[in-house]
Order: structure tokens, then C-alpha cells, then sequence
């Protein structure tokens, strides 16, 4: 687990926004994005059950938006002040109980 991953679930939990310094793989080089935390654990369909971080990049313009880092991938996640819809961000056919971690997001739990 990642240095800041009581922030990552605090977030998560209270449906805050975070700042996320990574290397990302897609562009080589190392980036900061505003995210939203969306959950922890293994990939779905992943052969190797490695979990990562999930998180969602509120400032993408290409899709996906979605971003899976595992933990030596972050430098650090901060948290914001700002918050998040969970009914901005799943536009998906979302299944209930779909996550790892539990939450309490209303119909998106």
C-alpha cells in the first residue's frame, strides 16, 4: 500500500477529489491530475490479482478516463476540498456491490 493510502480511502469514503502525482505509463513521463478516488483492490479480469488504485481523472479529454496505478506508480495523492458526484462520473451499467471497498454512495455502492 501506498504511503498516502489513508487519504485515498478518506477521500474515497467522503467523496473528495484528490490531487495524484504519478508516473504515467500512457504519456512516459510523470504527470498531476485531479481525480476522484473510485477504488482499491485487484482489476477485474487481471491474471495476476495485484491490487491497484483506482481513480477517475476529472481533468481528462481523451478517453478512457479512468487511471489503475499500482502503489510505486504514485508519488502522492493529497486531498482536496472539493467533492465529487458519484452520478457524474458512472455512466456505465453500474452493478451494486461491484467494488472492493465499501461505501456509501447511494445507488452506486
Amino acid at each position: 500500500m501506498h504511503a498516502d493510502h489513508q487519504t485515498f480511502l478518506d477521500a474515497l469514503l467522503a467523496k473528495r477529489c484528490l490531487t495524484v502525482s504519478y508516473y504515467s505509463r500512457k504519456d512516459r513521463k510523470n504527470v498531476i491530475h485531479k481525480c476522484a478516488p473510485l477504488d482499491f483492490g485487484p482489476l477485474r479480469g487481471a491474471i495476476e490479482p495485484e491490487p491497484h488504485y483506482q481513480l477517475w481523472n476529472l481533468e481528462g479529454t481523451r478517453k478512457p478516463l479512468n487511471v489503475t496505478l499500482k502503489d510505486n506508480e504514485i508519488f502522492t495523492m493529497t486531498a482536496t476540498d472539493e467533492t465529487f458526484e458519484p452520478a457524474d462520473i458512472i455512466t456505465w451499467n453500474f452493478k451494486p456491490n461491484a467494488w472492493t471497498l465499501e461505501r456509501d454512495w447511494a445507488e452506486f455502492s
